[in-house]
């Protein structure tokens, strides 16, 4: 099996890697955790930390609290970003964005994310993490002067409207970013991003759900509904 699942070959009992893209971790460490460090983890991480480069004291607004957008968060968390704000329609996600140290959360059903936070000034960083073309002119739109927004969510097909008035007059900066954003080697950045974990400071394990092979339909039945953040498949042992 080769590149049939997202380029990475995720249903495979083998697969053929590359030096370019293979990590060596200490063996000691669980795979079962480290698994969505390859790809989810390190893009949210990647967008705040290599993309955005964001600077201590400085607020962020994260438009999607799945496995990217809360790793994002964390990532801001860890950079010393405040106050940060998590906008999403699962109530269950915001509960989980707030443990794992967002200052604010706001349901997108009941509130108006970008009134709300234009009317403190708009924030200074935004990660859009939904793939979804209005939410990604929510993130820019809910920036303040010389805010910066990082798009991160894949929305194939669709089209974003942007003001360029609004960009002029806010001196506002739209960035892509994908894996492990602008700049940075994925080997070192996915490194040290298991240090950080180890440390404690980026417990991706609590937006974790495993599952057996043999629960794939639940695992794609929670990663829909959004009751799994990740589901995680455990394989059988190959001899």
């Amino acid at each position: 099996m080769f590149a049939s699942f997202l380029g990475q070959s995720s249903f495979a009992a083998y697969v053929l890697s590359s030096e370019r893209n293979t990590i060596k971790v200490d063996k000691d460490l669980p795979l079962d955790i480290l698994a969505p460090f390859g790809c989810g983890i390190q893009t949210g991480a990647g967008a705040v930390l290599n993309t955005l480069k964001v600077e201590a004291g400085r607020s962020i607004a994260v438009f999607g609290a799945g496995a990217v957008g809360l790793s994002a968060m964390m990532a801001a968390r860890i950079a010393g970003c405040g106050p940060i704000t998590v906008v999403d329609t699962n109530p269950g996600r915001l509960e989980l964005a707030r443990e794992l140290g967002a200052d604010r959360t706001i349901n997108a059903m009941e509130e108006d994310a970008v009134a709300a936070l234009r009317a403190t000034g708009g924030v200074d960083y935004a990660v859009e993490a939904a793939g979804i073309a209005r939410v990604m002119e929510d993130a820019v739109e809910a920036l303040g002067v010389n805010g910066q927004a990082a798009l991160v969510g894949v929305a194939f097909g669709q089209k974003v409207s942007l003001d360029p008035s609004m960009l002029q007059a806010r001196g506002l900066t739209v960035k892509g970013t994908l894996m492990a954003g602008k700049g940075a080697l994925p080997a070192q950045f996915v490194t040290q991003l298991i240090a950080f974990w180890q440390a404690g400071k980026l417990p991706v394990e609590r937006m974790i759900r495993h599952y057996e092979f043999c629960q794939i339909n639940e695992a794609i039945a929670a990663a829909k509904d959004g009751s799994a953040v990740k589901p995680i498949l455990r394989f059988p042992e190959y001899g």
